[in-house]
């Protein structure tokens, strides 16, 4: 009876989440790729995930409670919230909203070869390093060892680390004129920014970083591509998914290199569904076991107290690490979806609040991109995709903020240099 009511509740909160999803998609006038349309189709996506490898590929998963369904479908209703809001603000102001066409590629080509040449460059410097971190973990496989000392160890690739956002900003600039100009030479670009892209991701050993490729490709074809249709987004998950796998038995997590096809499906099966599913039995865990509001922002502002902290404004801050540390569902799992570091710091309203905040910003770049058809905004919606997909996964909005940071100081930067290189009309 126990299990039955369990598995109702479970089946309760994913219909609503479906039917939040539906009027989403009807509100925002079909538009799939709208912030709120797709971070409700993620929640309920996920959610269903979680019941069908309970009951298939992960039995043993625990069930979760009714206080941590109402967290997720709250978050949902909260961030969808802000994108109404905004979208409503938006038609008052009798904004003529269109889809974006292509237009003429503003990043100039001489400034566009300068910038691969920087990253092509610094590449060779950056495999060094990661060797140097390699060495230091002691142990024979090399990826294994990089991840491992990256993730747990004292070492560190230095600054040579900036170039990683560096290049992936530079493929978003020669995607985004490839797909406005589409000649040879912006593709032979665009080819070489991509391999020298997935080079600077193999060797950080961060399978997210794939990920945040195949969304910045995802972002700027919706918006760019006048042939885009919603089978892409279908087609580049699965193919995330073939990437995602191969690349773990690479850095050996869920399947080994030496064993043959077959026996690395089950493995690579079943880790991948931890991944999926087990960021939200994490949170339940947290929730209930000595538990306790901190009210520092230690967790969610770590960010501005690590900034606090080095100018001695708050010299008492323990800013807390990136990396949390893994709880057994009974699965292994260190990722506590994005709710944990906004619960741990002020609790649930606050987690909610974050979510309106961040549903009505993201709308409103998504607005922008297709209204005012800029690089500018284009760039912007393509890389907050990556914060809002991985949200069931863990923080990636305030966690990440240094590296947003980067991105729009990187970016902003190669705007400015632009005005040099073109020639005034």
């Amino acid at each position: 009876m126990h299990d039955l009511n369990n598995i109702l509740i479970e089946l309760s909160f994913i219909f609503l989440q479906f039917l939040l999803f539906v009027a989403n998609y009807q509100i925002m006038k079909k538009k799939i790729m709208h912030p709120a349309v797709l971070f409700s189709l993620i929640w309920f996506t996920v959610l269903l995930l979680h019941f069908i490898f309970k009951l298939t590929i992960l039995p043993d998963l625990f069930p979760l409670s009714t206080s941590t369904f109402l967290i997720f479908f709250i978050g949902t209703l909260a961030f969808s919230f802000g994108g109404f809001v905004q979208t409503i603000i938006w038609q008052k102001k009798n904004t003529e909203i269109t889809p974006a066409c292509s237009g003429q590629s503003n990043i100039n080509l001489a400034l566009r070869i300068i910038l691969l040449v920087i990253i092509a460059v610094g590449l060779p410097f950056y495999i060094q390093a990661a060797y140097r971190v390699f060495l230091a973990s002691n142990i024979d496989n090399f990826f294994v060892g990089l991840r491992t000392e990256l993730s747990y160890g004292s070492e560190d690739i230095g600054p040579l680390k900036y170039l990683v956002s560096f290049s992936y900003v530079i493929f978003a600039v020669n995607l985004y004129c490839y797909l406005t100009e589409k000649n040879r030479l912006n593709g032979i670009l665009l080819i070489a920014n991509l391999l020298i892209s997935i080079t600077y991701a193999v060797f950080v050993t961060g399978r997210g970083l794939f990920l945040e490729l195949v969304l910045i490709y995802l972002g700027l074809s919706y918006l760019l591509n006048k042939n885009f249709s919603v089978k892409k987004i279908f087609y580049l998950l699965i193919f995330f998914m073939l990437v995602f796998i191969a690349i773990g038995i690479m850095y050996g997590k869920g399947g080994s290199e030496k064993n043959t096809l077959k026996e690395n499906i089950k493995p690579a099966a079943e880790t991948t569904a931890v991944y999926l599913v087990s960021p939200l039995n994490a949170l339940e865990w947290e929730r209930h076991h000595h538990f306790q509001i901190n009210y520092d922002g230690n967790h969610s502002l770590r960010f501005f107290m690590k900034i606090a902290e080095q100018l001695k404004w708050v010299p008492n801050a323990k800013v807390e690490e990136l990396t949390q540390p893994f709880v057994f569902v009974p699965y292994p799992t260190n990722v506590y979806t994005i709710y944990s570091p906004y619960i741990k710091d002020f609790g649930n309203f606050y987690a909610w609040f974050m979510l309106f905040v961040f549903g009505f910003i993201h709308t409103f770049i998504y607005l922008k991109a297709i209204s005012a058809k800029s690089i500018r905004y284009t760039v912007y919606f393509s890389f907050l995709l990556f914060p809002l997909f991985m949200s069931f996964f863990q923080d990636q909005y305030l966690s990440l903020f240094s590296t947003w940071l980067q991105v729009v100081i990187y970016f902003e930067g190669i705007l400015f240099l632009n005005k040099f290189f073109v020639s005034p009309k």
